[in-house]
């Protein structure tokens, strides 16, 4: 007998990248941090405000933007 498997399929790096791109207003491979914390706290599984900001942490530049290609990275490799 065969089993189906039920789980949900792991999504990869490239997968959440490719979502991100679409707030990628100026093509340039950077989203506002508010922008994505928005995201995490209100979308699929919802991050707390603490986890965002734990998340976050070093990941902005001067103008308050992520690199969300590097941020991606770096939380799937946490």
């Amino acid at each position: 007998m065969q089993t189906i498997s039920r789980q949900r399929p792991v999504d990869t790096a490239d997968d959440f990248i490719e979502g991100l791109r679409h707030f990628d207003k100026d093509g340039n491979g950077y989203i506002s941090s508010a922008e994505l914390r928005h995201l995490m706290t209100h979308l699929g599984e919802k991050l707390t405000d603490e986890e965002v900001e734990q998340l976050l942490a070093g990941q902005e530049d001067s103008q308050g933007n992520v690199n969300y290609e590097e941020f991606v990275r770096m939380v799937l490799s946490a």
